[in-house]
């Protein structure tokens, strides 16, 4: 086989293993954190504390954690970007996102009823700045709503269909030190569901295998026909 076109086929499943190997997802878990501003009437009846008036407590506390795709975090310059939260083989619900507020605790996840938009992690210009999640819930037969937009969030008592009261209202640590603890997260190839496409990176090799052989096979034969009769 001609030398030049040899080179030319190699690079180019090599730059193509290359180029799925950087577009595989790449699974993070992280850490977060808040804190609460204001509180309303119902907010200790919830167990819930001003975190100022309540420094160390469980009351004024508000954390969680994440799983989420870093090959996805966008780069700087691109504006506010919301990445939606998926399940990943391996990982529970909680893992996916786990949140918890004050003392009680009322504690949200991925996979909960009742949720009306979300869950989403946000970066604005590739750095983290919240999430987008919104649900109902129901304690003490009385029906609530968690709202966070960014790096705020509220929660309400749904008086009725017209009209709500404020409960407590606060905000998550964002910036480039809003998510700790970052460690990488390995799906569960056993518990990928059957018929799964292999990742592209498994492909590219397979390719670069079999072409290695049909090239290997291709020398071979032009050495055979070069020897003298």
């Amino acid at each position: 086989m001609n030398k030049f076109l040899h080179s030319t086929i190699v690079s180019g499943i090599f730059a193509a293993a290359v180029s799925a190997s950087q577009a595989a997802p790449i699974y993070m878990t992280a850490d977060f954190s808040g804190g609460i501003l204001a509180t309303g009437g119902l907010a200790n009846s919830l167990g819930l504390q001003q975190t100022s008036t309540c420094s160390g407590c469980a009351a004024g506390s508000v954390s969680g954690n994440v799983l989420f795709d870093q090959s996805l975090i966008p780069g700087s310059g691109t504006g506010t970007v919301p990445i939606a939260l998926a399940a990943v083989a391996g990982a529970s619900n909680s893992t996916i996102f786990g949140m918890e507020f004050g003392s009680t605790p009322l504690e949200f996840e991925f996979g909960d009823a009742g949720i009306l938009g979300g869950p989403s992690i946000q970066f604005e210009n590739g750095v983290f700045s919240g999430f987008l999640f919104v649900k109902d819930f129901v304690v003490n037969e009385k029906t609530y709503e968690l709202n966070m937009q960014g790096a705020s969030w509220t929660m309400n008592w749904l008086k009725n269909s017209s009209s709500s009261q404020l409960v407590a209202s606060g905000y998550l640590n964002v910036g480039n030190q809003g998510l700790t603890n970052q460690t990488y997260f390995d799906p569960t190839p056993a518990q990928l569901p059957a018929g799964t496409v292999p990742e592209p990176t498994v492909l590219a090799l397979i390719m670069i295998g079999a072409l290695s052989i049909f090239m290997a096979r291709r020398a071979n034969g032009y050495i055979v026909c070069a020897e003298p009769v």
